[in-house]
């Protein structure tokens, strides 16, 4: 009877990591798990949001886009309609690529910070997720901008996507290629995951030809207005 009670014990230890993983995942499925993102910003935005929306594809949650050429973190946040498409697609996480047009500004704390205030606050309590803007070749300019949206945003809300490689459209293009898109959207998604910014599930990764758009898929140009 001893005998038959230790095997007992030692199963159910045995079978508790299991158990209590399986629990952990579960709570991980809650309703704040991220269904519905907003990604919005200027021309880079567009193949990230359907990189990022071939993960959706695969893990369940949809991307709506909102693509405004050549804009601004300034035209962004003086536009009366950046909160009216915030509420409009009820998004449960907004990602942003801001910053690319403002790379060399070298006085950033006193020209860009309400700005990125107005933003932010526009965004009220939905996380926020600024993609930074990557290097652009040929120029040696951009990190003063990055290390003070790095510090203002804080490293749960900016990821610094400066110090990347990433392949380019040309020698001197800041863009980057589709491949390019692919391994910066990744490194997004893995930063995410790595960190717990938010709760967003990823079980699976798309192939790297995988791009998709989402059910929102608006594009501005740059004489247009949001």
């Amino acid at each position: 009877m001893k005998k038959l009670y230790l095997l007992t014990l030692l199963c159910m230890l045995t079978l508790f990591p299991a158990v209590a993983q399986k629990e952990r995942h579960d709570a991980g499925k809650g309703e704040d798990e991220v269904k519905k993102v907003l990604f919005i910003g200027d021309s880079m935005t567009g193949w990230l949001s359907e990189r990022l929306n071939a993960y959706g594809k695969l893990n369940g949650f949809d991307v709506s886009t909102i693509v405004w050429d050549g804009s601004t973190i300034g035209k962004w946040a003086n536009s009366p309609k950046l909160q009216k498409n915030i509420l409009l697609q009820e998004p449960d996480a907004i990602f942003i690529s801001l910053g690319m047009n403002e790379l060399f500004e070298q006085h950033p704390e006193t020209r860009l910070s309400t700005s990125v205030d107005k933003i932010m606050n526009g965004a009220g309590d939905i996380p926020v997720i600024w993609v930074g803007p990557p290097s652009w070749p040929g120029h040696n300019k951009g990190e003063v901008l990055n290390d003070w949206l790095e510090e203002k945003l804080g490293d749960k809300h900016f990821f610094r996507s400066f110090d990347l490689n990433l392949p380019r459209q040309s020698a001197k293009n800041p863009h980057p290629s589709r491949a390019g898109m692919v391994k910066w959207m990744d490194s997004v998604v893995e930063w995410i995951v790595e960190e717990n910014i938010i709760p967003l599930r990823i079980v699976e990764k798309p192939d790297a030809s995988q791009m998709s758009r989402g059910k929102v898929f608006i594009y501005k140009r740059m004489n247009e207005t949001l």
